[in-house]
Formats: structure tokens, C-alpha cells, sequence
């Protein structure tokens, strides 16, 4: 077995061993850190699906009371207030992966880069929370009716719901690795040595 390869399943291996620690530590921080993405969240959410009112983060949950006002009709237009709960956790535990990435590479084990490596991961999963607000949002029958979207609209709220919720949590933080790595920090499977 060559070198490089070995170093390859070392720093893998090293990672799989340090994720649960990173996902423990993570569970038990979920709340404050699913704080700002929930945050961010909200402006996305007022543009494409009503008002938001209020934003009350719990433990791993976020929920949001929206208010809906339908198109204007003679007498007013109809309102409605809704209240969604989204699983904030669900969309957050990138950045537990990301860790593990971090601790098991040779070069990474200083708070600055992985201090770098969360901020530029902690707005990320606000995409997949406002999708799935959003889609919660339209598939009420009461809330869903008084949302002028268009088919087009439709599909690009469940494209992104798939997006946030599937592909940006679990590639975001090997993307964001990746991405240090080529900025010069080198781990130990690729400093030849």
C-alpha cells in the first residue's frame, strides 16, 4: 500500500472516529447555533411567503408565526396567520462534520481555521430553513390558497426545500474543507510527506 494512500485512510479513518464527538458536541450547542441561520431565515421568508411576525428558537426547533395577506379582492383582502415549525438541527449538523474534517487533518488543529471554517458554514443552512418554511407555508390548504404563486414558484420552493434539506448540509462542509485546502492549509493526505 503506497504512502499517500495510507495517509488517505488514516485522515478518513481519524474522521469517522472524531464525528461522533463533533455530532455530540454539536447536539448539545444546536440551539444557540441554530440561532443566526434561523435569523436569516426570516427576511427570505417575509419576500416569498407573507410577513413574518415572530421568530422563536427552542432547543433544535425554530418557529415562525407568518402573516398571509391573499390578493387583493372588493372587501378587502383575505388574511391569515400561520404558525411553522421547522427542525433547525436538520440543517445544522454540517458543521459537526465539518469538525471532524478539521480535527483529523494534520495543520488544522488551530482555532483560527476552524473558527473560519464554521462562520463560513453557519449562514448556509438559513437557504434550507427558509425552504422549508416556505413549503410548509404552501402546502396548507388554508395558508397555501392565499399564496399567489405561480407553478414556476411552486417547483423552485420544493427544489430548494430538496436542495437545503439533502444536498447543501452534507456537501457544504466538504466543499468548505476542500476549498481552506486549496487556499494553502494543507492536511496530512495531501503534504507528501
Amino acid at each position: 500500500m503506497s504512502s499517500s494512500r495510507r495517509e488517505v485512510l488514516a485522515t478518513v479513518g481519524l474522521a469517522l472516529l472524531l464525528l461522533p464527538l463533533c455530532l455530540a458536541a454539536w447536539y448539545v450547542s444546536a440551539g444557540p447555533v441554530g440561532w443566526l441561520p434561523a435569523q436569516l431565515a426570516a427576511p427570505a421568508i417575509s419576500v416569498a411567503g407573507g410577513k413574518v411576525l415572530r421568530v422563536e428558537t427552542m432547543q433544535r426547533q425554530v418557529a415562525y408565526e407568518v402573516a398571509i395577506e391573499g390578493p387583493y379582492r372588493p372587501g378587502g383582502a383575505p388574511r391569515a396567520e400561520a404558525r411553522v415549525e421547522v427542525q433547525a438541527g436538520t440543517y445544522t449538523f454540517g458543521i459537526a462534520v465539518f469538525m471532524a474534517l478539521a480535527l483529523a487533518a494534520r495543520g488544522w488543529r488551530r482555532p483560527r481555521r476552524l473558527a473560519l471554517g464554521i462562520a463560513i458554514l453557519l449562514p448556509l443552512p438559513a437557504f434550507g430553513i427558509a425552504m422549508d418554511v416556505l413549503q410548509q407555508l404552501g402546502a396548507s390548504p388554508q395558508v397555501g390558497a392565499l399564496l399567489a404563486w405561480t407553478p414556476f414558484m411552486r417547483e423552485v420552493i420544493a427544489l430548494g426545500y430538496q436542495a437545503g434539506s439533502l444536498l447543501l448540509p452534507t456537501l457544504a462542509p466538504i466543499v468548505a474543507w476542500l476549498a481552506l485546502l486549496a487556499d494553502g492549509w494543507r492536511p496530512r493526505v495531501f503534504s507528501g510527506t
